[in-house]
């Protein structure tokens, strides 16, 4: 009798499949949470903006909608901001939702991150925590986050994570302060022990329609410069054009997993599809989760195009980070292409010639 062979599968594998399945049957598996739209830096290209004429969800109140979205069989939770530390009950938070089951993600500037902090992360250890490090120099770190001394303040706050062996990813935005650093940047974090590394050039409008933050960006030039320097980038993007891209219905607006098995949450208690689409929302202050996800979501991902948008039929779409939040935010209509991805999609083909035989 041949012995029963089990095949391996990666964790990696594994939490592809999960969503995959919980994508066909329309699941919360996934959900990020603004906790608050407060945060001690200033960086330069962040696109929150705070409404004061807004409360913050209280702690009562939070519980109480972690309990909705567990039930409903929410796993993976993303707790972010702002900087979600700044908020005085976040380890309280944070307890909760650790208590309920929760795989957490916490992304942080790691500048409030403390020795007891560090601790209790290390007795209760999230799945992933992201740190966002935009250059390893101070000088440009704090031409980008505007506050003195939050260079070392970060540096502390990721060697407090490290000593403790916790599971950590740091993350740079690629933007015209830093564009000679993002490589050693990313050669300052492969030397680091079991330590992530995740590069984004996207820099999108503020919430409160200022673009102040996209005067920072890198030139679609510059951004296909990055991904096509680095080896690590050029098989990933090899992988992209060599897999099969057909868009089955091009008449639909929405062509992302957002609200399928994914949702937002804001400070205020507005459930989305996503931190990109604003509106329209659901308030979990007036309703329960289920009636938002179920009901509301699938309304707003029937939209289809009514226009005659160059989007709608476009054959570069997934080399593309146009979507209809991006375009809402950039040019006041979900279904308008911005200009930007546009050439930057079009940089990007060109590369498949040299990638791809």
């Amino acid at each position: 009798m041949e012995d029963l062979k089990i095949p391996r599968v990666s964790s990696e594998d594994f939490i592809t499949a999960f969503h995959t399945n919980a994508q066909a049957k329309r699941k919360p598996v996934n959900g990020q949470w603004e906790i608050t739209f407060r945060c001690n830096l200033r960086c330069v290209h962040c696109y929150v903006a705070e409404d004061p004429a807004k409360k913050e969800l209280t702690f009562p109140e939070i519980t109480d909608i972690l309990d909705q979205i567990h039930h409903e069989g929410c796993l993976w939770l993303c707790l972010t901001g702002g900087e979600p530390l700044v908020r005085e009950d976040f380890l309280d938070i944070y307890t909760y939702a650790k208590k309920k089951g929760f795989l957490i993600t916490l992304f942080t500037n790691g500048t409030l991150i403390t020795p007891e902090i560090a601790d209790y992360l290390q007795e209760y250890p999230p799945f992933m925590i992201d740190i966002t490090l935009n250059s390893i120099t101070s000088q440009t770190y704090e031409r980008i986050s505007r506050v003195p001394g939050s260079f070392e303040r970060c540096l502390r706050g990721i060697h407090l994570i490290l000593e403790r062996n916790l599971p950590l990813t740091l993350k740079s935005i690629g933007m015209s302060l830093n564009r000679d650093e993002i490589l050693k940047i990313k050669e300052y974090v492969e030397g680091l022990e079991n330590v992530r590394f995740r590069y984004d050039s996207l820099i999108i409008p503020r919430l409160d329609g200022s673009k102040d933050p996209c005067q920072f960006r890198l030139s679609p030039h510059q951004v296909v410069e990055i991904e096509y320097s680095d080896h690590n980038m050029r098989q990933e993007w090899r992988e992209c054009f060599q897999s099969c891209h057909k868009l089955c219905e091009p008449e639909d607006l929405f062509r992302c997993g957002g609200g399928i098995s994914s949702f937002n949450i804001s400070p205020y208690g507005d459930l989305g599809l996503c931190h990109l689409l604003r509106r329209p929302s659901f308030n979990l202050r007036e309703g329960s989760f289920r009636k938002g996800f179920y009901q509301l979501f699938p309304k707003i991902r029937s939209a289809k195009y009514h226009t005659n948008s160059k989007c709608k039929d476009c054959r570069l779409w997934y080399l593309c980070p146009q979507c209809p939040g991006r375009a809402q935010l950039e040019n006041g209509n979900p279904q308008m292409p911005v200009n930007y991805f546009c050439e930057l999609a079009h940089k990007r083909e060109a590369m498949k010639a040299v990638l791809v035989e």
